[in-house]
């Protein structure tokens, strides 16, 4: 407990999370300058006339929000090896499980503070702009199970990249490693699943196809539960096997 409240101590002042977040903040500014910058029609059609919940549901897909937090999670878990934090902890006898588990744990954090203030703000900005859901076409179960799922699936990346982090303990080449896991792992499976002949379709079991398939307020019959499954099989898997190797890992 004591390593996690020193962690979000350390988040607290950690500047590049502000400038992410501040990132988060200026999408959504975007966002809207583009809806202002349109006839107002024209831009509720565009967004299928529901308003805020379409451009909500038409942006979670997109790949920026896992790249902002790969670049984050690659600076604050790798920061600490280069500072001598980490070190720190194992040579005062500090459990090595608890230290990863403190890292995800205070990395999820963050992440889900950015997707949430996003999230957040996108909703009210287009709230004011268009109306909430002015045909009344969305239901709440589904915007609920949207919203929670996609949250679990970017918490499941989050486990990706600190498993990465630190197994790599260099800033660089963790950005490099999960910027290629956020925009190539896709490609690579889907072509793999093509070279298999196609009865195995690899990229259903990776996390960025299930947040496409989420990111819908009429999600297909079993997408939820199945999205569900893989977020927490990654949270699972990523977390074990990443404390397995930091428990055999020579820190330096």
């Amino acid at each position: 407990m004591n390593i996690v409240k020193s962690e979000l101590y350390k988040l607290a002042i950690f500047k590049p999370f502000y400038i992410c977040l501040s990132i988060c903040v200026a999408l959504v500014a975007l966002f809207g300058l583009s809806i202002q910058g349109v006839d107002v029609e024209y831009a509720e059609a565009s967004a299928g006339g529901i308003g805020a919940v379409a451009l909500i549901e038409q942006t979670l897909d997109l790949p920026f929000l896992p790249f902002l937090f790969a670049v984050f999670v690659s600076l604050f878990v790798c920061g600490e090896f280069h500072n001598g934090t980490v070190k720190n902890y194992v040579s005062k006898g500090c459990n090595r499980v608890g230290i990863y588990v403190s890292k995800l744990a205070v990395c999820g954090i963050a992440v889900l503070t950015m997707y949430t203030a996003y999230v957040a703000l996108l909703g009210i900005m287009g709230t004011v702009l268009l109306g909430f859901d002015p045909q009344g076409v969305a239901a709440f179960s589904n915007i609920t199970a949207m919203l929670l799922g996609e949250g679990l699936l970017m918490f499941a990346y989050t486990s990706v990249f600190v498993l990465v982090s630190m197994g790599l303990r260099g800033v660089g080449a963790s950005i490099a490693v999960n910027i290629c896991i956020v925009s190539f792992l896709p490609i690579i499976l889907r072509a793999s699943s093509f070279i298999l002949g196609g009865d195995i379709m690899l990229e259903d079991y990776w996390i960025s196809t299930h947040i496409t398939a989420l990111a819908s307020l009429t999600p297909e019959s079993g997408t939820v539960p199945r999205g569900i499954l893989v977020g927490l099989c990654y949270v699972a898997g990523g977390t074990l096997v990443g404390s397995v190797l930091f428990k055999n890992v020579d820190i330096k």
